[in-house]
């Protein structure tokens, strides 16, 4: 790139405009040849740009990151990040989120949302505390982001999305207040239902979703990330315990197997953590407590019926002389699910 050039892009995270490589000093000839099917920048939208080898070694969601920033280079300058488009700045996992749409949000009064260009534009007011800025771009604030995945996809993501804020240091109070703000809102209900779930023990999308299997199961007196102490004066955490059942429910993915590095730097085998796993698993089970795992498949909105009918028969073989009866997905929840 020329100097200037470089040095816009470098503040642009990578991008630039066509208008902004013509004012570094390309003439349109030298754009057109050097964005063509061999050059060495690549279209990431509509009249935004990037190196090409660095395009190529990045991964979906950073592609479509970039794409959202492309986005608000082109748009007006009130224009922010805002719903899954947030998510990345403000550190927040996405789940359930498909649509393949960068999000903006900008307050345009007289004018109504429309999707266009693979941009979803949101109209609405924000206040100054609803909106943080990045090294160059502005986007909503968490609690906003959370409320706004809410509205467009709903609890799932939402929670999601609501227990990693919280995680992050989000005040749970102030998510509640706003929720209450927006109660006489379209989807004020999932609103409020996200905000009084959203707990920040949790510390994974998986631990989230599996928390919505338990609840759906009126499963409600879980506490997250309960200590149990052995008999050997050795202690250890578990994701979710129901006191009422007795029963823990570990939620595992394939990425806590993996070799991965402990916090003093040393490299820790998958096969250690999976066997150090199974001797906690056995430790607690030794002491009279049920233990049931939940994994990715089971948390997708089709499988969950069946989820829960396995749980249920393994809580009740722990509980052989009780019968305890599974209940149906309840009409509440498969409303804001």
């Amino acid at each position: 790139m020329r100097g200037l050039l470089d040095a816009t892009a470098w503040k642009q995270d990578g991008i630039f405009t066509r208008a902004q490589a013509i004012a570094g000093g390309l003439t349109a000839r030298e754009f057109a040849t050097i964005t063509g099917p061999a050059g060495p920048w690549i279209r990431v939208r509509y009249g935004v740009y990037t190196d090409r080898q660095r395009w190529q070694g990045l991964d979906d969601p950073a592609r479509a990151h970039l794409h959202a920033l492309g986005a608000l280079l082109v748009c007006a300058d009130d224009a922010v990040l805002s719903h899954s488009s947030a998510a990345a700045p403000n550190g927040l996992p996405l789940v359930d989120v498909t649509d393949g749409l960068s999000h903006l949000t900008r307050d345009g009064e007289h004018q109504s949302s429309r999707t266009q260009a693979g941009v979803k534009h949101h109209v609405a007011a924000l206040g100054p505390e609803q909106v943080l800025t990045g090294e160059w771009f502005p986007f909503t604030d968490p609690l906003r982001t959370v409320l706004d995945l809410s509205r467009e996809f709903g609890y799932r993501t939402g929670l999601v999305a609501g227990d990693a804020a919280l995680r992050l240091g989000a005040d749970h109070q102030e998510l509640l207040a706003r929720a209450e703000a927006l109660s006489t809102e379209p989807r004020g209900p999932v609103f409020a239902a996200v905000a009084k779930a959203a707990n920040g023990l949790a510390e994974s999308p998986l631990e989230t979703l599996g928390r919505t299997v338990l609840e759906s199961m009126d499963i409600t007196d879980l506490e997250l990330q309960h200590r149990f102490d052995f008999d050997d004066g050795t202690y250890a955490f578990g994701d979710m315990y129901s006191p009422q059942l007795d029963h823990l429910f570990e939620c595992d993915g394939r990425l806590k197997y993996q070799d991965q590095y402990d916090d003093a730097g040393r490299l820790v085998l998958g096969t250690e953590i999976l066997w150090k796993e199974k001797l906690r698993t056995d430790k607690v089970r030794g002491q009279g407590t049920g233990c049931s795992r939940i994994i990715w498949v089971d948390t997708v909105p089709h499988n969950i019926e069946r989820t829960r009918q396995r749980l249920w028969h393994e809580i009740q073989q722990q509980h052989p002389g009780r019968l305890i009866r599974p209940r149906r997905l309840s009409s509440a929840y498969a409303r804001l699910a």
